[in-house]
């Protein structure tokens, strides 16, 4: 499961900034129009397997919540049965919680071109932007903070676990109709930071 909290970390960034962009779009471009706005959306997630060239590495489905109003948002995250599979440091079946913020967001002319385009995740990419999450899950806390420039969409992260602690960065690009997470990060056991080890993950969203 381990990994997998990235994964995860990332779906929810990208699920809270394409959706925030049809807000802010649906308010005619105004931040002070989107700080209006509450919302309430849900929709399913599927977290690939870490190790996809492993038959016994499985993927792992549930569903997230995000609510909240304007720039300000809460969310929730579970994935059927993983509790059962997982270790419970990792994961429980109360599932991820965390509240985030929107700090800065700007829709680009990419972005109106996108959406006539019906193109939603196009208009996330050339949409300016940047935030931070707060998670919680299990015995573990972690913060991450994202940003695109509408060229670069780029994140960074801290976990503390009750025996690992993991730091590192994301970035996201569009490869067709399917984005690219690539993952740079090291975990180490608690303040054992020579200890380090250093990983590079690939997946698909």
């Amino acid at each position: 499961m381990n990994q997998k909290i990235i994964v995860i970390a990332v779906v929810l960034v990208v699920a809270f900034s394409g959706l925030a962009v049809l807000e802010v779009s649906n308010g005619f471009i105004s931040g002070l129009v989107f700080d209006q706005i509450p919302y309430n959306y849900t929709a399913k997630v599927w977290i690939p397997p870490t190790h996809p060239e492993d038959p016994n590495s499985g993927s792992l489905g549930g569903f997230y919540k995000i609510n909240g109003q304007g720039r300000d948002f809460n969310f929730f995250l579970q994935l059927s049965g993983a509790e059962k599979s997982e270790s419970p440091l990792d994961y429980t079946a109360d599932g991820l919680k965390g509240t985030g913020r929107l700090d800065e967001i700007k829709i680009t002319f990419g972005t109106i071109l996108s959406l006539l385009n019906k193109d939603v995740k196009g208009a996330m990419f050339n949409t300016t932007f940047k935030g931070h999450m707060n998670l919680t899950c299990a015995a573990w806390t972690g913060v991450t903070y994202f940003q695109n420039d509408a060229q670069n969409f780029t994140g960074n992260f801290t976990i503390d676990g009750t025996m690992t602690d993991w730091e590192g960065n994301y970035t996201l690009k569009r490869e067709n109709i399917r984005i690219l997470g690539v993952s740079d990060f090291i975990y180490y056991p608690n303040n054992q930071r020579s200890a380090a080890k250093k990983v590079q993950k690939s997946y698909y969203l």
